[in-house]
């Protein structure tokens, strides 16, 4: 699945990481205690902060 990140910055990220929204959403939300960073690709090198996402599009092909 292809997912459409916008970040609070404006900042936009394709990732086709995750099957599913519910599993992208799961991994980027976190808790209060500390900063949740979550991993746009495979290789693990482009990470974001999942509390400054703005909006997410699904990529329909």
């Amino acid at each position: 699945m292809k997912i459409k990140v916008i970040m609070g910055s404006g900042k936009e990220y394709m990732t086709e990481r995750y099957g599913s929204i519910d599993e992208f959403l799961s991994s980027a939300s976190g808790n209060s205690r500390r900063i949740n960073y979550t991993f746009l690709d495979e290789a693990e090198t482009i990470f974001i902060n999942g509390d400054n996402i703005s909006s997410l599009e699904i990529i329909k092909e």
